[in-house]
């Protein structure tokens, strides 16, 4: 049979099948061209001449490449979801039990079968609760935790393939009263009577007065931006965010492109800011040796990636946005430079494109009174004041942390 080509039309629904950070960089330079412009492909005759042409030299390297496989099923999602689910979870060898009953009911049924695009994945998670489950010592509850590389692979595998299942598998007419009639549209939106009405595992929050800066945070496509006076203490400030994501067991890579890594400044401020029980989680380096790729794959690697600062790495503003779509399980803390005029260097697209923007404030040169405050916050409250000499919220701190508590029991 012949291969199907990749088109304007069926990109979305095919590309999901195309491991996109496997492809050359000028291919997936040219996928990210098509996500951003395809609104115009219709209407600017340059720009469907571009994206043809990336569709033209795509078709032409795939068909160098292995058969596209085969689309995972709902059933296969939904067995990976289950297990996702237990993540960070108590659970009884009862429980286990039965998840491994239905899995091997699906199999024997060949429901799941070894020519499925995540059969290795399948039978993974197989073999390791089947293994938990026999363990002699496994008499009480255990908490599952998930290895933290295979965790950002499952959770990549749902994110890509769940939305053209709305409408491959027909789950856009769950409960819903009127049938969406375009396919198109029913691949873009899900119906809300399916929506989950429990408080999204993604959530977390910081210990201490960070995390009642940032809010109730939430773990896709996190982009933090910081920007602000010379010498207001930019750099300061993300050593004690690294701390805090270190804190809460994520691992921190940090990019000090503007001061060495062996600085005796460096030296000071992990003495002085990230406590030594947190220093195994936190990695820094000076150099950026392929640019572009040196961030996204050090992305794979670490939950959190600091950029000390963005000016230094010599990429355009745009590239911002594509890391974060690219990596939505990697949080972004990006410092970027001032002009004389107190805009950011290279333009603005970045503080709409982060979920939050912190602006540092130099009130005078001891740096006690310097402090941070968010502009923009889609996870909490604009407007607070975090000391970063004293690391405290300023004034009203009772006040304000009481109300985000309230705020999250009515979410529960």
């Amino acid at each position: 049979m012949k291969k199907q080509l990749i088109s304007f039309e069926n990109y979305e629904k095919m590309i999901n099948r195309v491991q996109v950070n496997t492809l050359p960089e000028t291919l997936q330079k040219g996928h990210w061209f098509f996500m951003e412009a395809k609104l115009y492909y219709h209407s600017e005759p340059t720009i469907r001449e571009t994206i043809d042409m990336y569709l033209e030299h795509l078709n032409a390297y795939l068909s160098r490449e292995e058969p596209l496989q085969d689309e995972i099923s709902v059933l296969e999602i939904e067995f990976i979801k289950r297990f996702l689910d237990m993540h960070r979870t108590v659970q009884t060898k009862e429980q286990l039990k039965a998840y491994i009953f239905d899995l091997h009911k699906a199999i024997s049924k060949k429901q799941i079968t070894k020519n499925s695009p995540v059969a290795d994945e399948i039978n993974l998670i197989q073999k390791k609760l089947i293994h938990l489950h026999n363990d002699q010592l496994f008499r009480d509850p255990i908490k599952i935790v998930i290895n933290r590389k295979w965790l950002r692979r499952l959770r990549k595998i749902i994110k890509t393939n769940l939305s053209g299942m709305l409408d491959d598998q027909g789950l856009g007419n769950i409960d819903c009263p009127v049938a969406i009639e375009s396919k198109q549209t029913l691949s873009l939106f899900s119906p809300m009577n399916i929506q989950s009405p429990s408080k999204n595992p993604n959530t977390f929050n910081l210990k201490g007065d960070l995390g009642v800066l940032l809010g109730d945070i939430e773990l896709f496509e996190l982009a933090i931006t910081i920007e602000g006076d010379q010498g207001g203490g930019k750099t300061r400030f993300t050593y004690q965010l690294a701390d805090a994501f270190a804190d809460v067991g994520y691992d921190v890579a940090i990019f000090s492109l503007e001061i060495g890594s062996k600085s005796d400044l460096i030296t000071r401020m992990k003495e002085e800011y990230l406590q030594a029980k947190n220093q195994h989680q936190i990695f820094i380096t000076d150099q950026l040796p392929e640019g572009y790729k040196t961030i996204s794959n050090a992305a794979e690697d670490f939950d959190v990636i600091i950029i000390d600062s963005w000016n230094k790495t010599g990429l355009p503003s745009q590239d911002f946005d594509r890391l974060r779509k690219q990596h939505p399980n990697t949080i972004f803390i990006v410092i970027f430079q001032r002009t004389t005029q107190k805009t950011i260097r290279g333009g603005t697209a970045p503080l709409f494109d982060a979920g939050i923007n912190i602006e540092i404030i130099k009130t005078d040169d001891t740096f006690r009174n310097n402090y941070a405050i968010t502009t923009k916050n889609r996870y909490g409250i604009t407007g607070i004041k975090y000391n970063i000499f004293n690391k405290s919220i300023i004034g009203a701190a009772e006040n304000v942390s009481e109300s985000v508590i309230g705020n999250s029991k009515v979410g529960m």
